[in-house]
């Protein structure tokens, strides 16, 4: 008789795991599908603007802008630099240390990222229509459990 290598209870929670993936991903690329349609930005660019709005007055370092996306220095660097080839931040040496750099939005990038936020809103209700607010609560303490165990494991 041959042994069973993963049990049920593994096998359904490898299932929700793929299907959890699985569907961020098509939003995901929905989302930045529209984003580069309507306001040609990348979602990831989209991002960045809004970390950079929400900071203190406006204006975030380079390293701080990095942790909160969770990526590279390097990466960070790039991104902003095509930013600042698009017109949408402006990059400044610290005066105490001209070293570090910090990123504020330009005009242009605080009217496109108006309009982005807006539209990005309305696309977040579209494609989360099917789900009710019930069903929005039981899934982001579902979330809350994850994020907890990741945490925890990450340790």
């Amino acid at each position: 008789m041959e042994e069973k290598l993963v049990d049920s209870g593994s096998c359904q929670k490898t299932k929700l795991m793929n299907r959890m993936i699985g569907n961020s991903s098509r939003l995901m690329q929905e989302l930045n599908r529209r984003m580069k349609q309507e306001f040609s930005l990348s979602l990831a660019k989209y991002e960045v603007l809004v970390v950079i709005d929400r900071a203190n007055d406006g204006e975030i370092t380079m390293s701080n802008l990095s942790k909160e996306l969770l990526v590279s220095n390097a990466n960070m660097t790039g991104m902003t630099a095509r930013l600042q080839s698009d017109g949408l931040v402006e990059k400044k040496s610290l005066p105490a240390d001209r070293r570090i750099y910090s990123v504020t939005l330009t005009q242009e990038g605080r009217d496109k990222l108006k309009l982005a936020m807006e539209k990005h809103g309305l696309w977040i209700r579209e494609l989360m229509a099917c789900v009710d607010g019930e069903e929005v609560n039981f899934m982001n303490s579902f979330l809350d459990k994850m994020d907890r165990q990741a945490d925890y494991l990450s340790e």
